[in-house]
């Protein structure tokens, strides 16, 4: 990944520039770098008096500008751009920020996504700060592996993990906990056959008849609770019928 830049100076290109980001970077900094590089290659650029100290840098990231524009951010290139181009300002030249649609057919940005794709290739690294969310990401993405491990090799919580095998599923997934429901996932609820194992109730069977009650016996077999479950059927059903009618 990497930006293209290509300086124009009076409608003639004069500069055609493309760095390489650490794999690790991100798009909008990619956009960034592609900014301040074009004006520190302004700033070294010999402008005779004839020609006006004015400069437009034109750009297809909206989050660019409106990074530059939002005086509570304080990333490292968005400063670093707010410094040069007020050491630009200091010399008396006049800098405008642009947005430009991106495959709009013009020539300059098409230059610019060509260089970007070259830079993509190329494995010289110039630039390799990575950002603080992307370290966090990383972190944290290690930490549910580590801990996928780690549920995956226990012998407790049985019942639980076979509703929630996957623990990066069961952590984006928002969930009304009540009483029942969490008796229902770790099998610590009143039922016949968990209190029977502690010799508290007689006999671990269901009033239905229909085996022992368990927590697979209620929610799939007890004729007492069919209604029930023809109710809960009816409304997962429902919910991932208009979940898939928003994909589609």
């Amino acid at each position: 990944m990497g930006p293209g830049i290509g300086i124009f100076v009076q409608g003639k290109l004069e500069h055609q520039l493309r760095y390489t980001l650490h794999n690790r970077c991100s798009n909008n900094q990619a956009e960034q770098l592609a900014i301040f590089k074009a004006l520190e290659t302004i700033e070294k650029s010999h402008i005779t008096d004839c020609i006006p100290r004015t400069a437009t840098v034109h750009t297809d990231s909206r989050i660019a500008i409106y990074s530059l524009k939002n005086t509570r951010n304080h990333n490292y290139l968005i400063e670093e751009i707010r410094k040069k181009a007020m050491a630009l300002e200091n010399r008396k030249w006049t800098i405008t920020f642009t947005w430009i649609k991106a495959h709009a057919g013009i020539y300059g940005i098409e230059l610019a996504d060509k260089l970007a794709k070259v830079a993509a290739r190329n494995n010289d690294i110039s630039f390799d700060r990575i950002p603080k969310s992307e370290i966090v990401q990383q972190i944290r993405d290690h930490s549910i592996f580590k801990w996928q491990n780690q549920w995956d090799r226990t012998t407790k919580g049985l019942t639980k993990k076979q509703f929630f095998s996957i623990l990066k599923e069961r952590l984006t997934t928002k969930i009304n906990l009540t009483p029942n429901f969490t008796a229902l996932v770790t099998a610590h609820g009143k039922t016949n056959a968990y209190l029977h194992h502690f010799k508290i109730t007689e006999s671990p069977e269901c009033p239905c008849d229909g085996g022992n009650q368990t927590v697979d016996h209620l929610l799939y077999d007890c004729c007492k609770l069919q209604r029930e479950r023809e109710k809960l059927i009816r409304k997962v059903s429902k919910q991932e019928t208009g979940r898939w009618k928003k994909v589609i």
